[in-house]
């Protein structure tokens, strides 16, 4: 990072803006980074990368590029800070079975002399620097990434080959946040039913030695948190590893150690995702939002709808903000501590859609893992085929009721009901709609959100703030903007780099913004004998229609006002 930290952030979705503005998917805190400096884009397995025009070029390995694609290990620097790609595997889940277990032996951890010290061995000195540990990690990032090098600890501590850590979710179901195997086995590390409820009445780490299906099995068995709350399991000891009350008060601090650290994360997860909602509050986003008058009604029945589970259609033209608005409804619900998912069905290939919808095959990304309990923004809805809309409805409502994770669904569409091959749309999907008007729909709303997007960019170089010209303001209002807000953003961004130090004027606008404004002036400006002939009749009217005075008012001679009311006819 720019000030000297390191920051592991997890990647999820398919396309991220890094930059300094407060509402990048990565926002960075390095002055010499700009706005919004660089877009990486997942396709497939490669991640490819674009400069968005920063200030500094971008540098992949040394080397400046506009644009390529960016490979584990290789370095991308964007001013002072250096970003590179780091692969964690997603770990293979523990597999629950039914099969018939018989239990040889259990030893549980002995509570008198828990509190004993070790004797003097190497699981006696683990134990001491364990209890003694200061409770300061760096901040590695989601929970499998803080749960792997912690799985690692534990099985070099126990001598054991193969481990893992999980924790069970409001179903009572095992999630998996890491597995290690170094015994060379292909299988996944296999609990029984039994071995598993007993293990969670116990409550207290313990070894048990099972035989199953005519082959022996030495676990050791650690509770995590007072529920318990989650289960590290560790097997296969190696030749000459910890035994027996050693061990299992060795696995006491482990258990310690391993669900503080885990502990730590969840709250260093919800902070962070307090945050991001908090800076969306605070963001430009926001107060685009907030300033707009002609989106207040918008708001109002979205802040209703948000705490709801039927799906929000929004409706609006290109270019108007139907993603701050997901964000909006997501923000205002009780699922913002959880991801917010946003995907587009144009900007991905067709032949796509289908995979990054649906595709649950092992360590694969779909956008409905991805968001989870959160919200799950689907922009141009009506670009998906009828067929692959119908399987989300239906996909959604099954989720539901089997009590799987399901995000809250935001859809967009340029029509309430077509698609773009005609076809009727939204029929299998009983939704609330909610039409975004376009930004010509109202000329104040043009000035507000130019006067904040101009604040946003900054004071100009001699330091005073970015002003518009009365005529720009005029040539502003007039035109259409078909592109809506991005447009204008788009327009005015441009516009100020032009003028440098001085306020915007007409001549930094595109040619065709300023030539259609101007067409659309012409006839409302009046001719000097138009703006003569009335003034000097609204003089006569102020004056009763005595010349003498109204002469004297004017400036003029009583000879001339007659010949001027002769000549313009008001005479009479």
């Amino acid at each position: 990072m720019g000030d000297g930290s390191v920051r592991t952030i997890p990647l999820e979705g398919i396309r991220w803006v890094i930059g300094r503005a407060a509402d990048c998917e990565v926002p960075l805190r390095d002055p010499t980074v700009s706005r919004r400096h660089l877009l990486l884009e997942r396709v497939g397995d490669k991640f490819h990368f674009q400069d968005l025009g920063g200030s500094n070029p971008v540098l992949l390995d040394g080397k400046p590029e506009q644009s390529g694609v960016v490979a584990v290990g290789q370095t991308l620097a964007i001013g002072l800070t250096r970003l590179s790609l780091e692969l964690r595997m997603r770990p293979a889940d523990v597999a629950v079975n039914g099969n018939t277990t018989v239990v040889l032996s259990r030893e549980v951890a002995d509570e008198e002399i828990a509190d004993r010290p070790a004797a003097d061995s190497m699981a006696g000195a683990a134990t001491r620097v364990l209890d003694r540990i200061e409770w300061s990690f760096a901040d590695l990032g989601d929970l499998t990434c803080t749960a792997e090098p912690l799985l690692n600890l534990a099985i070099n501590l126990t001598g054991r080959k193969r481990g893992w850590i999980g924790r069970f979710n409001a179903h009572n179901a095992i999630e998996t946040l890491a597995a290690l195997d170094l015994s060379g086995r292909e299988q996944p590390p296999q609990l029984p039913e039994s071995v598993l409820a007993e293990s969670r009445r116990i409550n207290r780490p313990h070894l048990v030695v099972t035989q199953e299906n005519g082959e022996t099995v030495d676990r050791l068995l650690v509770p995590l948190g007072t529920g318990p709350e989650g289960m590290l399991l560790l097997e296969e000891p190696n030749a000459g590893a910890p035994q027996g009350q050693d061990l299992l008060r060795l696995a006491h601090s482990l258990s310690n150690v391993v669900w503080h650290r885990l502990q730590e994360t969840t709250e260093r997860q919800r902070l962070r995702d307090e945050v991001r909602r908090l800076r969306f509050h605070g963001s430009a986003a926001h107060n685009a939002l907030l300033a707009s008058t002609r989106l207040h009604d918008v708001r109002q029945s979205l802040r209703t709808l948000a705490g709801g589970d039927e799906p929000v259609l929004l409706v609006g033209e290109d270019g108007t903000e139907l993603e701050d608005l997901a964000r909006y409804v997501h923000s205002e619900s009780p699922r913002r501590p959880e991801p917010f998912v946003a995907w587009n069905a144009v900007r991905v290939p067709n032949w796509r859609h289908e995979r990054d919808l649906f595709d649950d095959r092992p360590g694969g990304d779909n956008v409905l893992q991805r968001a989870r309990n959160g919200t799950l923004f689907l922009e141009r809805f009506d670009w998906l085929a009828p067929t692959l809309q119908e399987r989300l409805a239906t996909t959604l409502r099954e989720r539901r009721l089997a009590g799987t994770p399901t995000p809250a669904l935001v859809v967009s569409s340029a029509s309430a009901a077509m698609t773009h091959d005609g076809s009727t749309a939204f029929d299998w999907l009983p939704h609330q709609t909610i039409a975004v008007p376009p930004l010509r729909s109202n000329p104040r709303d043009i000035l507000a959100l130019a006067e904040l997007f101009l604040s946003e960019l900054g004071t100009r170089p001699d330091g005073s703030p970015r002003l518009l010209t009365e005529r720009a303001k005029r040539v502003l209002v007039t035109y259409a903007w078909p592109g809506n807000v991005r447009e204008l953003r788009l327009i005015l961004e441009s516009a100020a780099a032009q003028a440098n130090d001085q306020p915007i004027a007409p001549r930094h606008l595109p040619i065709a913004l300023a030539a259609e404004a101007g067409a659309a002036d012409k006839p409302d400006i009046p001719t000097l004998e138009q703006m003569e002939r009335t003034h000097i009749q609204d003089v006569m009217e102020r004056t009763g229609g005595n010349r003498s005075k109204a002469a004297t008012i004017l400036g003029i001679a009583n000879s001339t006002l007659y010949e001027k009311l002769k000549r313009l006819g008001l005479d009479a």
